[in-house]
Parts: structure tokens; C-alpha cells; sequence
């Protein structure tokens, strides 16, 4: 498989399970369905080059930009301040540049 087909997948999977999920026990709670989504749409990101690990030439930096974008997300979405976007950044790039050690650990759909 191609490495857009990997990722559209993983994340499609990742993020429609927890954004159905959201709305069968939240519905109506729209801030929680957009961070569970951008959360899930982490987890997919991360899991893909774990899937299929022959199609990510430098899965490392992948996973580290990946990772640093949905906690810039994150934290642009639970306070909104340029600090939090900046520490929410670190921390997912922190994640993503660890998540072939604990992404084995995470439950998949």
C-alpha cells in the first residue's frame, strides 16, 4: 500500500471510532466531539508508519511534525493563548517522537 493510503486508513479509523463513540454518549457536546476527533486523528497519524512501516522512509520525523500539530491543535482548542499552542506543540512532539514505544500499547478499533 501506498503511504496515503496507509495514513487516510488509520486515520479514518482512529478518528471515526472516536468521534462515533462521542456522539452516541455526548451528543451535543460539540467542544468534546472536535477535541476527541483531533485526538483521534493523533493517534491514526501515529499508527500508520506501526501499520505498514515499509512505506515511511523517516517515520521519525513524521511521527515528531505529526505530533507536534495535533498538540498545537489541542492546546489552541483548551485555552487558545499562544503559550498553550507552544507547550501543547512540545508535548506532541515529545509524543510523537516516543510513539514507537508506547503506540504498540494503544487499543485500535
Amino acid at each position: 500500500m501506498s503511504k496515503l493510503q496507509v495514513i487516510s486508513i488509520s486515520v479514518l479509523c482512529f478518528a471515526g471510532f472516536a468521534s462515533v463513540l462521542s456522539l452516541i454518549f455526548y451528543f451535543g457536546d460539540w467542544p468534546r466531539l472536535i477535541v476527541l476527533v483531533v485526538v483521534g486523528v493523533f493517534l491514526g497519524l501515529l499508527a500508520a508508519p506501526s501499520i505498514e512501516p515499509k512505506a515511511f522512509k523517516h517515520a521519525w520525523a513524521y511521527e515528531l511534525l505529526s505530533g507536534a500539530m495535533a498538540g498545537a491543535l489541542i492546546g489552541l482548542i483548551f485555552i487558545g493563548t499562544g503559550e498553550a499552542l507552544l507547550v501543547g506543540a512540545l508535548i506532541g512532539a515529545v509524543l510523537g517522537y516516543t510513539a514507537p514505544y508506547w503506540i504498540k500499547h494503544a487499543p485500535t478499533p
